[in-house]
């Protein structure tokens, strides 16, 4: 009985995806869920006065392998002038170590 409710207490693979889409939000964790040869576009694009750091949100998760998920997600940005500003994004997800790990990540729309 105490290894079943070990193994419920342990989270699915999709909520263990969506845990690395929330701490990749934190750019002082970002680190922490990216592979080692992990391609990602330069965030500071997005940067500018007024304006948050972009946030990014799991909208669906595929598995194309147990061990690779393709997540698309929503990016988000915050202004005073803009209000709310957002764009489609997608993740590539790997198991590194057990743990999963940001691949690729690219933002679509406005050239980026």
């Amino acid at each position: 009985m105490v290894a079943a409710r070990a193994w419920a207490a342990e989270p699915t693979d999709s909520e263990a995806v969506r845990k690395v889409i929330v701490t990749f939000n934190d750019a002082h964790e970002r680190a922490t869920v990216l592979a080692r040869d992990a391609d990602l576009p330069p965030l500071d694009r997005f940067a500018g006065q007024e304006v948050s750091q972009v946030y990014f949100e799991a909208v669906a998760i595929r598995f194309v392998t147990p061990d690779v998920a393709f997540v698309d997600a929503a990016a988000s940005q915050y202004g005073t002038l803009i209000g709310k500003r957002s764009m489609p994004a997608v993740f590539v997800l790997k198991r590194e170590g057990g743990a999963w790990r940001i691949s690729v990540m690219r933002i679509a729309g406005r050239g980026y």
